[in-house]
């Protein structure tokens, strides 16, 4: 497997960055290290799994070999030049240009999420639509959801501002990306525990 993207791949990703830096967070797209490690944190069994922000789709491609069928696959993407690479790349993969600040009304007729996995730059993102997407999770979730995000700050991820139903469960740092990364998991608690 390539490490680095393809050229076409990799321009739309560039190109991205240029007309909007915060939106996309990263110099760099995901590289199959971070992709995989993603995807290994995804638990087994059947249902929905929701990735956000899915880009070039690294992860996405990781997601489908770990063996997630790509009818439980749904990815939710912004940019409408990255929805017409993903749909090109991925048939058979639904995908939604929306924004994850309404993830509710795109999963309304689904059911619950067994792991949302997201690639967004939660970070640079204003604090207000972070918590908009965060408070959400719980609604589109079960006992046992995983949410697994990365971020490039090795000593802080969106702990201090996940909803209290989720509990952080895992944390791996991947060196072989650029820059590395680190992997944050946390999985929903039943709401009575």
């Amino acid at each position: 497997m390539s490490t680095t993207p393809s050229r076409p791949g990799f321009w739309h990703f560039t190109r991205e960055f240029l007309r909007d830096p915060r939106a996309i967070g990263a110099v760099f797209p995901s590289s199959p290290y971070l992709a995989r490690k993603m995807a290994a944190l995804v638990p087994e069994g059947e249902g929905l799994v929701l990735e956000l922000g899915p880009g070039l789709g690294p992860v996405t491609r990781a997601l489908l070999e770990r063996g997630i069928a790509p009818a439980d696959l749904v990815l939710v993407e912004r940019s409408p030049r990255m929805v017409a690479h993903l749909r090109q790349r991925f048939p058979g993969v639904e995908v939604i240009e929306g924004d994850a600040a309404r993830l509710g009304d795109y999963l309304h007729q689904r059911g619950p999420a067994r792991a949302i996995v997201s690639s967004l730059p939660l970070r640079s993102m204003p604090s207000s639509l972070v918590q908009q997407i965060l408070d959400q999770f719980p609604a589109i979730g079960r006992a046992g959801t995983v949410f697994i995000q990365f971020t490039y700050h090795s000593r802080s991820s969106c702990q201090a501002i996940i909803p209290q139903v989720f509990v952080h469960d895992g944390r791996h740092f991947i060196w072989r990306n650029l820059p590395p990364a680190r992997v944050d998991r946390f999985s929903l608690r039943h709401p009575d525990a």
